[in-house]
């Protein structure tokens, strides 16, 4: 039976069948040969031939009790759909785990996770000279595509608008399901020539003004790759990337005339995922090799757009940023995010990197449960612990907070109500729920399956409360109180 799991294992025979019974009814996580998973005992990763040097949590300075603590949840199903785990702590790969079947020896589809990976070959393209510089005009970029829009009439995007999603084009990029036929995306999908898709959408916003989330513009950027290097970008991405980080088996989707599904087509093993991150987390430097250069990772991690893109979060080149308060620190972060949750995060404040890959179908705000592990508890165990000191807010505080809220965006309505000297909160598609108080506007608001939600509750210069914010590790949804 294989290591991977690492989860202690009941055996039975005839005369165990009560055993058998309790194990059963009481596991609630499976592995590949669809035998139950109970209990939790921590084993430093396997050390191989792969580039990665291992360590135990604790000798790295991780509390291995919160570690602990997190996986017992995941066992018990009180954060489900999550498939791999792993933490790279002071350069080490320290903590490994896998569910469901799967394995370090499974590739997993990273989704837009891949357009971080193609924001790193410009970045190698860059510095290679085969690109100017961020500034260059698109239209002269792809001089091939003449009588596409775009080219045709000159359109004024360049480069780093595409690279921020801030290009302007017309492209309702969450307003429909990539199911919808109206979605721009599932028409580039089904459309016989992906890029000449792109190039012929109209522009509906001045280029650089505003963040629209576009696939396409990342398709584009896989052209761009081809273009100025001569070789299709996986073909680039295997000689600079991949092969001097020794990652060899990697699968990339095509669509049609072999372009390349660079903006969420890349599928790799979590092992792999998180050398994409510690390459970043060194500056680019790989066993001493520079792959790509410093100011490439700083100019690409960093907020380019400036606005709350979504949820609380900033924008850089094809990476997230986002900050939060741990254990009463602010700890900022950088990650490439895919859907159904898939992440590679980076800290360079605790010099870790971690890793989460998760179910994709039917995954109900999979976009922030990892966010919420990480949060939670991968964090805080590298962190000094928060004051244990019971915090009481007097019923005068929590009478303010009591009343009806709402975010308008989703047509999504939350009750708060205060009974004696307690907090109860009701929130959309759970129940009313207990809350517990991190400070006098603060709480925790345990949420089954994804883990415990923070709210805070924000006044005005009047000092009346006028909205709550649910915080999802790193993403936020506002909440307006109803007057």
């Amino acid at each position: 039976m294989k290591k991977e799991n690492r989860l202690k294992k009941i055996g039975f025979t005839a005369g165990c069948i009560f055993i058998l019974f309790l194990v059963v009814s009481c596991a609630a996580r499976y592995n590949r040969y669809g035998l139950p998973q109970y209990g939790y005992e921590y084993q430093i990763p396997q050390q191989l031939d792969d580039g990665w040097q291992t360590s135990s949590l604790e000798e790295q300075g991780v509390d291995s009790d919160k570690i602990k603590t997190m996986m017992v949840k995941i066992l018990a199903g009180d954060i489900d759909n999550i498939h791999g785990l792993l933490i790279v702590k002071n350069g080490k790969l320290v903590f490994e785990e896998y569910f469901d079947g799967f394995d370090r020896e499974t590739k997993h589809h990273i989704f837009s996770a891949s357009k971080s990976v193609t924001s790193i070959l410009i970045g190698i393209a860059m510095d290679q000279k085969k690109l100017s510089g961020v500034d260059t005009q698109v239209y002269e970029m792809l001089t091939g595509y003449k009588g596409t829009q775009w080219i045709d009439q000159r359109y004024d995007i360049k480069l780093k608008h595409v690279l921020t999603m801030t290009a302007g084009l017309d492209w309702s990029g969450w307003d429909y399901s990539g199911y919808d036929t109206r979605s721009p995306t599932r028409q580039m999908w089904v459309s016989s020539d992906w890029i000449k898709f792109v190039l012929d959408r109209e522009v509906s916003d001045p280029p650089g003004s505003r963040y629209i989330y576009n696939n396409g513009l990342t398709i584009l950027l896989g052209e761009i790759v081809r273009k100025s290097t001569g070789q299709d970008a996986d073909k680039f991405a295997e000689n600079n990337l991949f092969a001097p980080l020794g990652i060899t088996d990697y699968s990339w989707r095509k669509g049609p005339n072999g372009v390349l599904d660079t903006a969420g087509g890349l599928s790799l093993k979590p092992r792999d995922m998180a050398k994409i991150g510690y390459l970043y987390l060194r500056e680019g430097r790989w066993n001493g090799r520079q792959v790509v250069s410093q100011p490439w990772v700083s100019e690409s991690t960093a907020d380019q757009v400036n606005q709350d893109v979504t949820f609380g979060s900033g924008y850089g080149y094809q990476w997230w940023c986002g900050k939060s308060t741990i254990n009463g620190q602010a700890i900022e972060m950088y990650y490439a995010a895919g859907h159904g949750g898939q992440y590679i995060f980076v800290c360079p404040a605790l010099n870790c990197v971690t890793v989460v890959t998760s179910k994709w179908i039917g995954n109900p705000l999979g976009e922030f449960r990892p966010q919420m592990l990480l949060v939670n508890h991968m964090l805080p165990a590298m962190l000094p612990p928060s004051s244990s000191e019971a915090i009481h807010p007097a019923p005068s505080i929590l009478d303010t907070y009591a009343g009806e809220y709402a975010f308008p965006r989703w047509n999504l309505k939350a009750t708060v109500r205060r009974q004696g000297d307690k907090l109860y909160i009701d929130l959309p598609k759970s129940s009313e729920k207990e809350v517990r108080p991190l400070a006098d506007n603060q709480f925790l608001y345990p949420l089954k399956g994804y883990g415990d939600i923070r709210l805070e509750f924000i006044s005005n210069s009047s000092a009346e409360i006028t909205q709550m914010v649910a915080y999802f590790g790193y993403a936020n949804i506002v909440f307006k109180k109803k007057t």
